[in-house]
Order: C-alpha cells, then structure tokens, then sequence
C-alpha cells in the first residue's frame, strides 16, 4: 500500500514531528491503545498521527512512503484503500486523509 504524502503536509510534518523519522497512523476509534474517542459512529472516520522512529505493538506494517516511515496495523488497513493521501490546510493548519473514493478524514489529530 502506497502513501502519498503532498509537499505542504511534509513540510508540516517535518516541523511538528521534532525529532522522530516517523509516526504512526493509527485509527481513533476505541480500537487501540492510542485512541481517545470510541464508540460505534467513530469507526474508521477518524484517524490520528502519533510520531513515532519504529514500529510499535500492533503497528508494525509499513505504508510505502518515501519522506517518513510510516506504520499501520491490521485495523487500518480495512478502511485505508489502496491509493491514500495526506495533505495539509495551511489556512485551517489541518491535516486530511484521502483515497481513491474521496475523504476519509478532513481533520487528523496529531498527538505530540
């Protein structure tokens, strides 16, 4: 699975992740340690990036990505795609996840 990351949300990314080469994109659902909402309306519409240098728990699938590294678990994958993108509202300051059917989620949380 491909990743694309556009070039204003790698800018981003690189001044909000410090000093981690990567992070994880992990759904906010209730379905793993990271989550912060849960219940059955937040199933795989929301998603947030945790950094992070390595794979960790149940995250230790790589997306190909050519600027980080980049790990999801099984969840994701399901509701992921197979053509995914983050891009970054620099009005906003927003990160968005989108695929080959449209927006999945147009606000990211991103967890320091």
């Amino acid at each position: 699975m491909k990743l694309t990351i556009r070039d204003q949300a790698v800018d981003a990314l690189t001044n909000k992740l410090d000093s981690n080469s990567g992070f994880i994109l992990a759904l906010n659902d209730g379905s793993n340690q990271f989550s912060t909402v849960g219940g059955s309306c937040a199933v795989g519409d929301k998603f947030q990036i945790i950094p992070a240098d390595e794979p960790t728990g149940q995250f230790q699938e790589k997306l190909e990505n050519d600027q980080f590294n980049v790990y999801i678990s099984d969840e994701e994958k399901v509701f992921l795609g197979n053509e995914v993108v983050i891009d970054f509202n620099e009005r906003l300051s927003t990160f968005s996840l989108k695929n080959e059917s449209g927006t999945l989620d147009p606000n990211i949380l991103l967890k320091k």
